[in-house]
């Protein structure tokens, strides 16, 4: 009988340790990407073996009170592999517009609303199967006329 109360006890201690050691790494979130007042999450990240396209979307919210107007750089913002080779995008949706590679449009200028999520669509054809490591977005600095802002943001 002792036998069996002590394997119990050493059974009960090994559980609450365990259950411990879970909650600590369920209560480690990652903090949000937040660049030049901006906060970058990552939405979804798809990959269409058919059409062999990948598209990302990230949700982007300005923490500016009276609202800012973003600029982003079509081009500057890409996707790249996990052996760090970059694509040029076939679509860019931010918000309501949408921007073709072949339109050839350098900017896309749009006015964000404070803790108003706006969402960013980057399609990129001829793409892998392999799940893109890493999506570069390049915007205008707020306070900096010229001036970009080139952000990693790991997907």
């Amino acid at each position: 009988m002792k036998i069996i109360a002590k394997y119990s006890a050493i059974l009960c201690a090994v559980l609450f340790v365990g259950q411990y050691a879970f909650a600590q790494v369920a209560q480690v979130e990652k903090d949000p990407l937040v660049v030049d007042e901006i906060q970058i999450d990552v939405k979804s990240v798809q990959i269409d073996a058919k059409s062999k396209t990948a598209s990302v979307e990230l949700f982007l919210t300005s923490y500016t009170r009276s609202g800012r107007e973003l600029k982003l750089n079509t081009f500057g913002t890409q996707l790249l592999d996990v052996k760090g080779t970059t694509y040029l995008f076939g679509t860019i949706t931010l918000g309501k517009i949408l921007v073709k590679l072949q339109d050839k449009q350098n900017y896309i200028n749009y006015l964000m609303q404070m803790d108003e999520p706006v969402l960013l669509k980057v399609t990129v054809p001829n793409w892998g199967k392999v799940k893109p490591k890493e999506i570069i977005v390049v915007f205008e600095d707020s306070e900096e006329e010229g001036h970009y802002i080139e952000t990693a943001v790991q997907l």
